[in-house]
């Protein structure tokens, strides 16, 4: 009897730790994609294209990613805004100069969109991309040589708004 009681407790005990303990709830990005993200010191480049090193930029080539997705997931009472998703063939561009440009193709123009920085030059986890509508801080949830996923969360009463881009193809110029 001992041991049947024993064996409840320590089965009881494995469920409450399985179920209660879900980490996807502290993550509000938990629903976003997510790839490898370089190493601090290579962020630059593979961002814009230039890398900074001891206070100098060496320009490799202007880098110019492609719109791949570009997602709107509402929870919340958040009025009769629908979740979205936009997929569009545009490039952008994070110039070394502090400035976000977009075009409508490799030959196209470049159009200002806006500015961008480092939410923290020592971590480079998270850019601010200021736009007309204001400044929104972005997460790094992946940056490598071949993709750029970035999300943010933004709240309101009891809105709450995740929105993130994922953006591939790069290419130099």
């Amino acid at each position: 009897m001992k041991l049947k009681a024993i064996f409840s407790v320590l089965t009881l005990s494995i469920l409450v730790f399985a179920c209660g303990g879900d980490d996807d709830n502290d993550d509000p990005f938990a629903s976003v994609p997510s790839s490898e993200i370089v190493d601090i010191e290579l962020r630059d480049a593979a961002l814009s294209g230039s890398a900074s090193s001891s206070g100098r930029s060496a320009a490799v080539g202007q880098k110019w990613w492609l719109q791949k997705v570009s997602k709107i997931d509402l929870s919340g009472e958040c009025g009769d805004a629908e979740s979205q998703e936009v997929t569009t063939e545009y490039y952008y561009a994070f110039y070394p100069s502090g400035q976000y440009y977009y075009q409508s193709s490799k030959e196209g123009t470049p159009i200002s969109a806006g500015s961008w920085q480092w939410v923290d030059s020592n971590t480079k986890d998270a850019i601010y991309v200021n736009v007309q509508a204001g400044q929104v801080e972005f997460t790094l949830r992946g940056l490598n040589d071949d993709e750029l996923i970035i999300a943010s969360d933004q709240s309101q009463a009891s809105c709450t708004v995740i929105t993130w881009e994922q953006f591939g193809n790069p290419y130099e110029e």
